[in-house]
């Protein structure tokens, strides 16, 4: 699954993304058409409607079009809490159902697992869109069972617990960058702690191990090719 970011523009937030946001669940939704998840961001970009989302999920891609310290308009309960406190994820082509229908829910379980672990949350922190007003949604999700979703983002959750190169412990604290450079130097981010490491690779003379622990891809010097700083196990 491709995830990449469509963000509604900032000229915008008064409608589409009112105010500033700490995200304590997770609220999931059906779109109730047949649309892709492009289409429905740049629907919900271009009008002027009080109704927004922070994802939308297809068979192919994941595309988030809020920001998650800013609240969406989707979960129907005005100022409430599922309005207020919720990352909203829209899972697309609901109405028809079918293959593509079933390859976007699969990736719409591995998009709230990601943020789930990436918030460090539990399965409890997953609700429906029925949970905050009077509407049958998701509804395919929901006449397919929402037990059986659930078990659905349970199973990738396990399936990221370990990364295929094993865990990595660090001896010294290691910078973290988006992407690998040259230098391991003018970095933002520091982890002293164990981490998976799903992929090793060389950039410039320094060792970056990958990792998916926050929910997004990371890179972390671990070696600069001649001096180890950790343990790999």
């Amino acid at each position: 699954m491709k995830i990449r970011k469509m963000l509604v523009p900032q000229g915008k937030w008064n409608i589409k993304a009112t105010y500033p946001m700490t995200p304590e669940f997770i609220v999931v939704h059906n779109t109730y058409n047949d649309a892709p998840a492009v289409n429905e961001i740049a629907y919900m970009t271009r009008n002027n409607n009080w109704t927004s989302f922070h994802w939308a999920v297809d068979d192919v891609e994941a595309i988030q079009a809020i920001p998650h310290n800013r609240n969406a308009w989707a979960a129907g309960d005005g100022n409430g809490k599922g309005n207020r406190a919720g990352i909203q994820i829209e899972i697309c082509y609901s109405k028809s159902g079918g293959p593509k229908f079933t390859k976007a829910e699969q990736n719409g379980a591995k998009l709230v697992a990601m943020i789930l672990k990436q918030y460090g949350w539990g399965i409890n922190k997953v609700k429906k869109h029925q949970d905050f007003m009077n509407k049958y949604c998701p509804h395919r999700t929901l006449d397919l069972g929402w037990d059986r979703f659930l078990k659905m983002v349970e199973k990738e959750l396990k399936e990221e617990t370990t990364g295929k190169f094993g865990k990595f412990q660090p001896k010294t604290t290691c910078p973290v960058l988006v992407k690998p450079n040259k230098t391991a130097k003018s970095v933002g981010a520091f982890v002293k702690k164990p981490f998976n490491v799903d992929d090793i690779i060389i950039g410039g003379k320094y060792l970056w191990a990958v990792t998916k622990d926050t929910g997004f891809v990371r890179y972390v010097c671990i070696a600069d090719l001649e001096n180890w700083q950790g343990e790999l196990k």
